[in-house]
């Protein structure tokens, strides 16, 4: 017996009600390790060892290869320049870092030679780079870590994330901004405050498979980083957790999920799981009852 439309309809809702419990699994990174992110809890497991200190920015590529920058400090057990900035590729199942290649010499246009680093793809497979301190984003090569100027964002952003082909970042100031930048003239409109508890020291930031914007908080005063979902209309963090990590290690920087392919963009509104799920599954309790009586009328007919 085939189901009918009401039966398709509650089983459509149930299955989306079980969705809305589950919650992605997202990377980051600390000053030397990579973790695995639960997001529905905010609990990380530390996956291993990167290889490289003070890995600043992490992105997902279009075919999934973790990418990372790594911000002015020495490959362990090399005896490269402590200046010397990298972009690596990261094997999300160990945590090693593997060099691409040492990114152009851009120390020295940063205090204390840290440039502080945010890194996101977007989804035509164009890898994007900001530096904090200097307000400066650039297109950086993949493959050969070579570097393409674009301009100057005007923002001391931390955090970038790629959504289509829009990209975003947030900024590090005592009042933290969402802000969209634009890849052309890399020119960075504020969308609005956080309001997630004042200045940050670090921000990782990123996009999930549906939509929404996340983003890890590295407080100024030693406390435990943050995770809080962000909305992309106000700028307003919500949802906002401590995470937990090894004692007096801040996280840096958040990756979630690979670009989807470049099309047309539908933005998801921030959804709390825990009410959202068992409306949906009383809605399609409702569905089931009314498709039960429509077909007992019919068949009294």
């Amino acid at each position: 017996m085939r189901p009918s439309p009401a039966q398709w309809f509650a089983t459509v809702l149930y299955l989306f009600a079980g969705v809305a419990l589950a919650e992605p699994l997202g990377y980051a990174s600390g000053f030397r390790d990579l973790y695995r992110i639960d997001l529905a809890n905010a609990q990380s497991t530390s996956i291993g060892r990167i290889g490289f200190n003070d890995i600043e920015g992490l992105a997902l590529s279009p075919n999934g290869t973790l990418y990372a920058a790594v911000d002015g400090t020495t490959q362990i057990g090399s005896s490269t320049s402590a200046t010397t900035d990298f972009l690596i590729r990261i094997n999300p199942s160990s945590g090693v870092g593997s060099l691409v290649a040492q990114l152009p010499n851009l120390q020295g246009r940063g205090p204390n030679e840290q440039l502080d680093y945010g890194l996101a793809f977007t989804c035509d497979g164009r890898l994007w780079m900001s530096a904090e301190t200097t307000a400066e984003l650039w297109e950086v090569n993949p493959a050969t870590a070579e570097l393409r100027l674009v301009g100057n964002t005007g923002a001391s952003l931390s955090g970038l994330a790629g959504r289509g082909t829009d990209l975003y970042g947030v900024s590090v100031d005592p009042n933290p901004r969402l802000f969209r930048i634009d890849t052309t003239t890399a020119a960075a409109t504020a969308i609005g405050p956080l309001n997630a508890g004042g200045h940050v020291l670090n921000v990782g930031l990123d996009f999930d498979a549906a939509g929404r914007l996340w983003a890890t908080l590295d407080p100024v005063a030693v406390a435990p980083s943050r995770l809080a979902q962000i909305n992309l209309v106000s700028g307003l963090a919500s949802e906002i957790k401590n995470l937990s990590s090894e004692p007096g290690i801040g996280i840096k920087a958040l990756a979630i999920a690979a670009p989807e392919p470049c099309g047309p963009v539908v933005q998801v509104p921030i959804m709390v799981p825990g009410p959202t799920a068992p409306l949906l599954m009383l809605l399609a309790g409702i569905a089931g009852l009314f498709g039960g009586r429509r077909l007992r009328q019919r068949a009294r007919a």
